[in-house]
């Protein structure tokens, strides 16, 4: 392998990366997707979800995930002590059409 190519499977990988990151950093207001990385039911989820003050749109397409409307900024802390993921709601995810 030419010295030229041998870094391109690792620029290949990095820009996959950056792409997803960007794809599914939550916006600062909008539909955000909820995922519980402990295994949360999406039941629990909701109990601290609306108390943060966001609006539950639905279930999300993973298990004990949500779909929500708020604030990124106002669920940052809240979802970080209940171990759970923050990222965008891609409308084909979270049942668009709905």
């Amino acid at each position: 392998m030419s010295r030229s190519l041998s870094g391109l499977p690792l620029q290949l990988l990095a820009a996959g990366i950056a792409l997803s990151a960007i794809a599914f950093a939550p916006p600062a207001q909008g539909e955000l997707l909820l995922v519980p990385l402990a295994g949360q039911s999406a039941d629990s989820v909701t109990v601290w979800a609306t108390r943060a003050g966001v609006r539950i749109v639905g279930r999300g397409p993973l298990p004990g995930s949500l779909a929500v409307e708020g604030r990124t900024a106002t669920l940052i802390g809240v979802a970080l002590r209940h171990a759970t993921l923050i990222t965008a709601a891609p409308p084909a995810a979270c049942g668009a059409g709905r």
